[in-house]
């Protein structure tokens, strides 16, 4: 893969990834489409404003770009159950997109939900939210209102009540792991029709 030398940006892309290869490390820390509160206020602005002047492929090729699209999952991109570990948060939790995710991403989320959500298995059960079952008696959900994307969890009322009596996590009614690994899984199908959207959108 070439990098061409066309801003600071793009170095600190390239000089990131060259020295944090490991899976497990933090992998693109200065990449565009995750991570939005590690960017520096000069390098949103500069990125910002590629996206909306269509002077995209200026400063990041079409192949840098897939391949910092290719780094955002859920696990990467966005927080953990296990951070929600005590019950009260557990059920109140509520993730806002736009504070992890690129806008172009949040959007093309919302695209694909509204475009292809029978086809992913999420159902819409409201104006703007979406569901997909995680666990018996839980499901992610999705709230797509513009400007206001959130991640939850919904739980039916027998879960949320045993989650309320829980005194800590060995009394959950569902292993938080189980339930991160398959809101991981779906968020994942979702990402990956946005990230196909958002590659053809800015190049």
């Amino acid at each position: 893969m070439t990098y061409r030398p066309t801003g600071l940006y793009q170095l600190r892309l390239w000089f990131t990834e060259i020295t944090t290869p490991s899976a497990h490390g933090p992998t693109m820390e200065y990449q565009p489409f995750m991570n939005q509160s590690q960017i520096k206020p000069s390098d949103r602005l500069l990125l910002d404003w590629a996206q909306q002047h269509h002077q995209w492929t200026q400063w990041l090729s079409a192949e840098q770009t897939a391949y910092a699209l290719g780094q955002v999952t859920a696990s990467r991109a966005l927080p953990s159950l296990i951070e929600f570990v005590s019950t009260a948060a557990l059920l109140d939790s509520r993730i806002h997109l736009r504070q992890y995710l690129d806008h172009n991403l949040v959007d093309a989320i919302t695209a694909t939900l509204i475009k292809n959500a029978p086809s992913l298995q999420w159902k819409q059960v409201d104006e703007s939210a979406y569901v997909y079952v995680v666990g018996a008696g839980v499901a992610a959900c999705v709230d797509s209102a513009s400007g206001d994307e959130i991640l939850y969890l919904r739980y039916s009322n027998q879960i949320a009540e045993a989650i309320t009596h829980a005194q800590n996590e060995t009394e959950l009614p569902r292993s938080l792991l189980g339930l991160q690994s398959n809101l991981h899984d779906c968020l994942d199908l979702l990402l990956a029709s946005a990230r196909s959207l958002t590659l053809k959108q800015l190049t």
